[in-house]
């Protein structure tokens, strides 16, 4: 073959499965990698080495993250360790009064907390955990939370009776005399209090009372009723029955007493029966505990599902009011709803996600709770339909704009749900088996979606491995990259904070547990206040040579940037280090080596592919952005990079002497060595703390037979 120039212009496949190193006529071939570690993709394609992680704080022990998000700019990463509770924001912890960590007692255990369900509402997060009552994690202030089991009985006490009620025969005839009336209907009367959030309590005790019946009262005819004031009640709805049937509403008085002048019952309005749903009797009478798994919002109600001995049912509470399970007779549009999903096999509701319907992930299956045809959701056309048999495990679903991302019940795999307009229902397929080596044998702990500025799911490997995804469902951008430190990740979450939002992470090094945040993108401009070291601090302020308070990195080798320039890595003694000269704005912190290998160079040509014949490199253009602190070369074994002969790329242009270089935008050329093959890879590595971002590569080849 002639030789031949190949291209690979971006990086928007990310990491490929080794088993696709052959897959040459896959599209996403020529815009994979063999390597991507400790480079994330860009969903407009550049691959770029990822920002250092900042230390905020040395944790008591190993922790559990959740965001709490009031607003874009009202933000808190919650930490939840084995029985009690920090609160972090971007800048490190809140601090209580006394100027340590704020800090509270939780109910739940470590393991507990890894098991939570939670949907939030304003400055109330709704928790969920089988082992226990469903709760209320209730921000009163900056520093200033507080737990709260949540009740559902009756949110005011009930009204008592002042007095029996009494027939008044107030008829006259045409002379003037009481018109007598005969008293044969028995009747029932029973009140309600409302309070000042117009939530009703449940139905007072009946008072009962012998009248005329309601086609023989006369005018003037009335029965009188007083009841005694409930504390906190601001008005009171009166209910009316009839030989003992069901009770309909008859009025809504602000006063202690009511009249009834023969008012006729509507039947359609009943009062709440206030029954805890997640108490159970036995056949003995013992009163049972049974908690839910999981909680959303959806349509203007709290939803809870999944108990132990009820793991397919759900229940809704009532249409605008969060804390009413209550039972309504009849049942109206807006009432509480229970509803237990029948299937083949008894697979428990794992996660729950709100869309146009609710979307429920269950351990076998998913499915869709949507009202009927086109009716309104209400408890009468609310029904359960299955759309796909994956199953899912008991990790948090995420969206990412209207797709549903979910971890599959094996934890193995990450697949995505969204609606289908041509099937009208929910489909999906595995994010993951393009890159499924990255989850072989593994599992994921935990995840969470980073929104801005790239559009990444970060994932928790069970060997403490930081897994990215860069996914764009409507570009088509699913790209895997893996990230490793020295330690192990083993919680993360992520919050806003301005454009960018914040990831944070709970780091197992040696034995000590760590909150640190990844440090913002560098966007160009001078290095100094880049940070592309883990675990590390930003010193800024008088020029000083000697950087203390690292006892956090006693004996470790740490890279230094000061001042935009790097220096030779040293070792902390005493917990401080000292510079090579005296510097105003310094970063100290663990180094970390960032890999990028593509897949095997191949060229198409007349006689048809280059794979498995030998070829040739002879040079390779590699377009940088902001560069610095880079060396390519090139690999005979996909996926090991020891045996790599490689070579510095030149930065330095026309900086002054004694300053640092400044990053470099730019095509830098390099040549080969003679070297053929058959697998030839392009690979490219970043060992200094330095900003560095490829946006393609360029080999020229000569297949030689």
């Amino acid at each position: 073959m002639q030789p031949g120039v190949a291209l690979q212009s971006d990086f928007t496949a990310g990491e490929l499965a080794p088993s696709l190193l052959a897959r040459v006529d896959m599209a996403k071939y020529s815009k994979g990698c063999r390597t991507m570690r400790n480079f994330l993709v860009q969903p407009h394609g550049p691959a770029v080495k990822r920002p250092g992680f900042e230390l905020l704080a040395a944790l008591p022990g190993p922790a559990v993250l959740l965001e709490f998000v009031f607003s874009q700019t009202q933000a808190y990463c919650l930490v939840f360790g084995d029985g009690w509770l920090r609160v972090a924001t971007h800048a490190g912890f809140v601090l209580a009064d006394d100027g340590q960590p704020y800090q509270i007692f939780s109910p739940y255990s470590l393991e507990q907390a890894r098991q939570l369900s939670y949907t939030q509402s304003a400055d109330v997060l709704f928790l969920a955990c089988r082992d226990l009552p469903p709760t209320r994690l209730m921000r009163y202030g900056h520093a200033d939370w507080r737990f709260e089991v949540m009740r559902f009985d009756a949110p005011i006490a009930a009204p008592a009776w002042a007095d029996a009620p009494r027939f008044v025969n107030g008829a006259r005839d045409s002379s003037g005399s009481i018109s007598a009336a005969q008293l044969v209907t028995p009747y029932g009367y029973y009140v309600t209090a409302i309070d000042a959030d117009g939530k009703e309590s449940s139905l007072s005790a009946v008072a009962e009372i012998a009248g005329p019946s309601s086609n023989n009262w006369q005018s003037g005819d009335y029965i009188s009723m007083r009841w005694k004031a409930v504390e906190g009640a601001g008005e009171y709805r009166v209910y009316k029955s009839e030989f003992g049937g069901r009770a309909g509403y008859i009025a809504t008085v602000g006063d202690l007493e009511y009249k009834d002048y023969n008012v006729a019952p509507s039947v359609s309005e009943g009062a709440p029966e206030y029954i805890d749903p997640f108490r159970l009797t036995d056949g003995e009478g013992n009163e049972i505990e049974d908690y839910p798994g999981a909680v959303c919002l959806f349509e203007q109600r709290l939803v809870f599902a999944s108990t132990f001995r009820r793991p397919q049912t759900v229940w809704m509470s009532k249409s605008g009011d969060y804390g009413n399970f209550a039972t309504y007779t009849p049942v109206m549009d807006d009432s509480p709803i229970e509803l237990t999903i029948a299937s083949q096999e008894v697979s428990a509701v794992n996660w729950m996600i709100p869309l146009r319907s609710l979307i429920l992930g269950t351990t076998g299956m998913e499915w869709e709770l949507a009202a009927q045809g086109d009716s309104a959701f209400s408890p009468k056309t609310a029904k359960a339909t299955p759309q796909s048999y994956w199953g899912s495990s008991l990790k948090r679903a995420m969206i990412v704009g209207n797709v549903i991302l979910h971890v599959s019940s094996s934890g193995s795999q990450v697949r995505n749900l969204q609606y289908d307009f041509g099937s009208d229902s929910y489909a999906g397929a595995d994010l993951s088996i393009m890159a499924a080596h990255l989850l072989e044998e593994h599992q994921i702990e935990d995840w969470a979606y980073q929104k801005n500025p790239d559009s990444i799911i970060w994932g928790v490997r069970s060997d403490g491995v930081l897994l990215g995804l860069t996914f764009q469902a409507e570009h088509q951008v699913v790209a895997w990259h893996r990230h490793d430190t020295q330690g192990e990740f083993r919680a993360i979450c992520c919050v806003p904070n301005g454009y960018e939002h914040s990831l944070f992470a709970v780091v197992q090094r040696d034995d000590v547990f760590y909150l640190e945040r990844m440090a913002d993108r560098f966007h160009g401009g001078s290095a100094t206040g880049a940070v592309f070291m883990d675990c590390s601090l930003t010193y800024k302020g008088a020029e000083t040579q000697t950087i203390s308070g690292l006892d956090h990195l006693e004996g470790k080798e740490v890279g230094v940037l000061s001042r935009g320039a790097v220096e030779a890595p040293r070792t902390v003694s005493n917990g401080s280090i000292r510079l090579d000269a005296p510097s105003d704005f310094v970063t100290v912190g663990l180094l970390y080596a960032a890999d990028l290998e593509t897949m095997p160079v191949e060229v198409v040509g007349q006689q048809g592919a280059s794979v498995a014949l030998k070829k040739q490199i002879s040079t390779i253009n590699i377009a940088f952005h902001e560069s610095l602190g880079v060396k390519a070369g090139l690999s005979t074994s996909p996926g090991r990079l020891d045996g790599v002969r490689w070579q510095d790329v030149r930065w330095r242009t026309t900086e002054p002497y004694g300053t640092p270089p400044a990053p470099f935008s730019g095509i830098k050329h390099l040549t080969m060595p003679n070297l053929g093959d058959n697998l030839l890879s392009v690979c490219i590595r970043s060992e200094m703390p330095t900003p560095v971002t490829v946006q393609s590569v360029v080999s020229r080849i000569k297949v030689l037979g």
